[in-house]
């Protein structure tokens, strides 16, 4: 008898902390409504139990958004070509005080200094300084965005100068003497001395475009073919090498990161209520585990509740889908079926801001939020008061300047969306799972 009781207060205390603080009243207030409930302080509707799929799926669309101008697209490490000092573009157009076709690789170890990278989204400009007393003082000053190191320079070599204008705010990087000669006898330009050096080794190219479009932040510097790519699809135009980098930058992920989990869609690989079990996938395979799994063979061990509640395993099978049955798994047995693949945590309660600062440790989170980010609808089960179109994402990136997350989601793809979106939803329960 003692032991049936601890059971059941056990059970009993396990199922209130994983819901969020819910009560129940009486009345008829919205269509279709049985009652309504206060859910954190705020009253909602109560529907009868009706589990979202695929109908809503389709019926709705995700809210996607491209990501936002000013953000580091693309800005993983630059590929094989960039080493071997190929440009991206041999044969772009060139306005004559660039290098268009680069000399061969080689590299040799000299002293060299971190170039740092800093972007404002206010004036678009992309900026580099040296200095790391004056990018510090930016940053109080809140100017814009750290974005890391943008490559190393060597202590010595080919002068490059920078200049200002103070009429429309911003800066230009030049070692061609010339051009440095021409802007500050014909126009509002400013010389303000030796930016930093070139290497004469000719080591990594740093690549400059151009955007005629824009007044401010008009020119950008980089060592990413990648990101070349990116912007020159935007209107960029590319104006080839403007000078040579010693060895490769370091990323910050204060402001950005991306991790890019590889997606599954439950529906087309026949998984129509795997939601929970793929986005724990995707983020056990970007740490390495279970990578010669596919969804199938990984859903085939999911654990199962054996009372039709969500807080002790999956609810029916997540190959099946009906609107009678409550197909879902919650964190705490998630994060159960995952710590036998890897580190995973139940990290249930936390802010946006600390499920962004897993991803900024390159941890993917699982995140429970609703079908395509629709207002959440709540519904009576006999387990207690549930999401009626629960749906979970990986979360896997942000970006802080655009005020976007990344998810991949297994319904609808690979995606940014606006953060104050997914903090909308996500807040309702506060439901997360981290994989470190």
């Amino acid at each position: 008898m003692k032991k049936s009781l601890a059971i059941a207060v056990c059970f009993l205390f396990f199922s209130i902390q994983s819901v969020p603080a819910i009560s129940t009243f009486a009345s008829t207030d919205a269509a279709g409504a049985s009652g309504t409930i206060t859910v954190n302080g705020v009253q909602e509707p109560l529907y009868p139990a009706d589990k979202a799929g695929k109908t809503e799926a389709e019926t709705t669309q995700a809210p996607k958004e491209p990501l936002n101008q000013g953000s580091t697209v693309n800005r993983q490490a630059p590929n094989a070509n960039s080493r071997q000092g190929i440009s991206p573009y041999s044969q772009a157009p060139n306005n004559g005080t660039q290098q268009s076709v680069p000399p061969s690789f080689s590299r040799s170890a000299v002293p060299t200094i971190p170039i740092y990278r800093l972007y404002n989204g206010n004036t678009q400009e992309h900026f580099f300084t040296k200095n790391a007393y004056e990018r510090d003082q930016l940053r109080l000053r809140n100017w814009g965005n750290y974005e890391g190191i943008a490559w190393y320079a060597p202590t010595s070599g080919d002068i490059v100068y920078r200049l200002y204008n103070p009429v429309y705010d911003d800066h230009l990087f030049t070692r061609n003497w010339n051009e440095v000669n021409y802007q500050i006898h014909h126009s509002a330009w400013q010389y303000e001395g030796v930016a930093f050096y070139s290497d004469v080794r000719n080591s990594i190219p740093v690549y400059r475009l151009y955007n005629p479009s824009l007044r401010t932040g008009s020119h950008h510097y980089t060592i990413n073919p990648n990101e070349v790519a990116a912007i020159t699809k935007r209107g960029w135009n590319y104006e080839g090498i403007a000078w040579y980098a010693s060895s490769q930058g370091e990323q910050s992920n204060d402001d950005y990161n991306f991790l890019n989990v590889r997606n599954y869609n439950q529906y087309a690989l026949g998984a129509p209520s795997g939601c929970e079990g793929a986005s724990l996938l995707q983020a056990l395979q970007y740490k390495g585990a279970v990578t010669n799994w596919n969804l199938t063979q990984f859903l085939n061990t999911i654990p199962k509740s054996p009372n039709g509640n969500p807080n002790n395993g999956f609810v029916g099978s997540p190959f099946v889908e009906n609107s009678w049955t409550y197909s879902a798994i919650y964190p705490a047995p998630l994060t159960s079926w995952g710590q036998r693949y890897g580190n995973v945590q139940n990290i249930s309660g936390s802010s946006v801001d600390s499920l962004l600062n897993e991803v900024k440790n390159n941890n993917p989170v699982v995140a429970w939020v609703t079908v395509n980010f629709q207002p959440i609808r709540w519904g009576q089960w006999s387990f207690g008061i549930a999401a009626n179109n629960n749906h979970a994402v990986t979360l896997d990136g942000y970006n802080r300047s655009g005020n976007q997350v990344h998810v991949s989601d297994p319904i609808s793809g690979s995606y940014w969306m606006s953060r104050t979106t997914f903090e909308s939803i996500y807040n309702a329960r506060k439901f997360a799972v981290v994989v470190r």
